[in-house]
């Protein structure tokens, strides 16, 4: 049951983002009055709806793996599940850089990432 609900989640989250990134985001990005988040940066407001679109995919993932590590259920399944967290915050902040966010956010996440494994390993 684990590794179906895995599977799913996994399947959810790669056809959110391929579905996304075909059929709604160019129809979103190509609106004329599309809302910036930033005065005369319309690169700015893409960036940061198309990390947000495909972070909702990467917390999908995250699930999946989660999932198959309660399936898998390896020797020490906290430090599985910390490491996949800790990535998965990482990445998050990244996403966060990526958009070009001046934001105290990533510092937040960074050391949340970086907590996590010092924790669980």
């Amino acid at each position: 049951m684990l590794w179906l609900a895995a599977i799913l989640m996994v399947v959810a989250g790669v056809a959110h983002s391929y579905l996304g990134e075909r059929a709604f985001l160019p129809r979103l990005l190509a609106m004329p009055g599309l809302p910036l988040l930033r005065r005369g940066d319309r690169g700015f407001t893409e960036r940061v709806i198309r990390a947000v679109w495909h972070l909702s995919s990467l917390y999908w993932l995250c699930a999946a793996l989660v999932l198959a590590i309660m399936a898998v259920q390896p020797a020490n399944p906290l430090r599985a599940i910390g490491l996949t967290l800790a990535a998965t915050i990482l990445l998050t902040a990244l996403a966060c850089i990526y958009c070009g966010w001046r934001h105290p956010a990533i510092s937040i996440f960074l050391a949340a990432a970086v907590l996590t494994v010092y924790a669980v390993w």
